[in-house]
């Protein structure tokens, strides 16, 4: 089975020195650049097949508002779009690090969906409120644009969207957000929906993507959702809101249970591993860093021994 990760990792900072601090002066110090380092090297460490960039830079909101035109902060002031690659650049340098640790492990896009990213700011001009339709359809253009140079990069690219869990969002909306994102692009994508998803999933099924990603070890409830699944699962099984690192007996068993359901999936191919990604619930960016460490290792070998 293929091992992945959410997306968000601790950020490490390490202490600055003379140079760092002279550089820092001329606008030439990145403070980011070890934490994508730490990152990376824990994730391919652990043994994961498909690694993230640690998506340090801010909280899933703002890394993208942040760089694209029509935002101040998390304010909407403006038409939103485009102005330039926003995570291509730390994707680079993570496959930079990975060349020379295992070149074998591959480095997934991630961005944000335009649902989360409209329900997480304030309007207060150009659209009329969060829920405004143009909002987001805006928002899925630039993030195509983000996409199509993403693609140039990375065999897989991640869409997260946990608001849709929450039934803010109108689910038409939605995919043709998701549509604007994704049609046409030869990639495998995948959509990150965090929370209660066993009332919704006929609606998700909907989504046009390759892969849907949960949660399963917070909220097993969710393991309803594998006998009507019709894509790919991305298996959470590793609990991102607490501190205890589960022993991979325990990451072993909810697998095999999951795999279990998956097994009178009739929308699915009967092999089974070929159906499935093993991650963690969500990011572990609030986790402290050996804890969230150990709970990927423990997750991999979990994995190993399943067969």
């Amino acid at each position: 089975m293929i091992t992945t990760v959410v997306g968000s990792y601790p950020v490490v900072k390490k202490e600055e020195k003379f140079f760092d601090k002279v550089k820092k002066v001329f606008g030439l110090y990145d403070e980011y650049k070890y934490a994508i380092e730490k990152a990376v090297i824990d994730q391919v460490n652990a043994g994961i097949d498909i690694i993230s960039d640690g998506q340090v830079r801010g909280d899933m909101i703002e890394i993208f508002t942040s760089k694209m035109y029509g935002f101040d902060g998390k304010r909407v002031i403006n038409k939103i779009e485009f102005i330039e690659p926003i995570t291509v650049k730390d994707i680079l340098y993570a496959k930079n690090i990975i060349k020379k640790l295992n070149p074998k492990v591959k480095v997934k896009g991630i961005i944000t969906g335009p649902c989360t990213i409209a329900a997480s700011v304030r309007v207060e001009n150009y659209y009329t409120d969060n829920k405004d339709e143009n909002l987001i359809y805006d928002i899925a253009k630039a993030l195509r644009k983000e996409v199509e140079e993403l693609k140039k990069y990375v065999p897989i690219i991640q869409i997260d969207e946990p608001i849709l869990s929450t039934g803010l969002y109108d689910f038409d909306i939605a995919r043709k957000a998701i549509d604007i994102i994704v049609k046409d692009l030869d990639i495998t994508f995948a959509m990150h929906v965090c929370g209660n998803v066993y009332n919704i999933i006929d609606e998700l099924n909907k989504f046009n993507v390759d892969i849907l990603d949960h949660e399963f070890a917070s909220n097993r409830k969710n393991l309803d959702i594998l006998e009507s699944i019709k894509k790919k699962v991305g298996f959470g099984c590793v609990n991102t809101k607490i501190k205890k690192v589960e022993s991979v007996d325990t990451i072993k068993s909810l697998i095999e249970e999951g795999l279990e359901i998956l097994k009178n999936n009739e929308n699915l191919s009967k092999n089974l591993f070929e159906n499935i990604l093993i991650d963690p619930d969500c990011g572990m960016r609030l986790l402290p860093i050996d804890v969230a460490f150990n709970k990927l290792k423990n997750m991999v070998e979990a994995s190993k021994l399943i067969n």
